[in-house]
């Protein structure tokens, strides 16, 4: 069974990034959809400076200094470079379009995860881990870089998060990453019916 996870995310560790949402639909028309519909209203938005369309979703920037953006951004300056030099005043926001196919977990009833990579905003990893498989990733991961007593709690706050099927969230240095559970098709115990709306 497919579907299509959209990701709206604050690029990298810009402010508010820790507000990365994950909403999932059974086709990609419908996600392309919900796409354009936020883009649509960003584009009322006077600090949308830039919007800058991708296969697999788009990003925004949205600058305080929208009135001299423009003028501001020199003809052998890119954009990212722009935004790197004025991070205080400038973000970015990234939507990305991910297709999950599930279809080799038909039989499974344990929940499923998307990893969400938020300093490279990418996925995470080129799978979606079930629950402990999660769990003894991101231990591993966290004890291997960082095993101080507040790496320890994040990742207490991370376990607890997947234990009870919520966003999990890890932001332990440089290893910043989401975690959100897979819903499973409509009055089902496992991924093996297709998903209806």
């Amino acid at each position: 069974m497919k579907q299509y996870a959209v990701i709206h995310a604050v690029a990298g560790l810009f402010e508010g990034y820790s507000d990365t949402t994950c909403e999932f639909f059974p086709k990609r028309g419908f996600a392309e959809k919900h796409i354009k519909q936020i883009l649509d209203d960003y584009r009322k938005d006077e600090m949308c400076v830039c919007i800058e369309h991708q296969d697999d979703g788009a990003e925004v920037t949205l600058t305080r200094e929208y009135e001299d953006y423009n003028a501001c951004v020199p003809s052998d300056m890119t954009h990212d470079d722009y935004v790197a030099d004025n991070m205080d005043d400038v973000s970015v926001e990234v939507f990305r379009i991910i297709e999950v196919d599930l279809s080799n977990r038909s039989d499974s009833t344990e929940s499923c995860w998307l990893t969400w990579n938020q300093q490279d905003t990418c996925p995470a990893w080129d799978y979606f881990p079930l629950c402990m498989s999660l769990v003894a990733r991101v231990s591993s991961d966290v004890m291997d870089n960082d095993q101080s007593v507040h790496a320890l709690e994040q990742l207490t706050d991370f376990i607890s998060s997947v234990y009870y099927g919520n966003h999990a969230l890890i932001d332990v240095d440089d290893y910043v990453m989401h975690a959100f559970r897979i819903p499973k098709p409509k009055n089902s115990d496992s991924y093996d019916e297709e998903a209806t709306d």
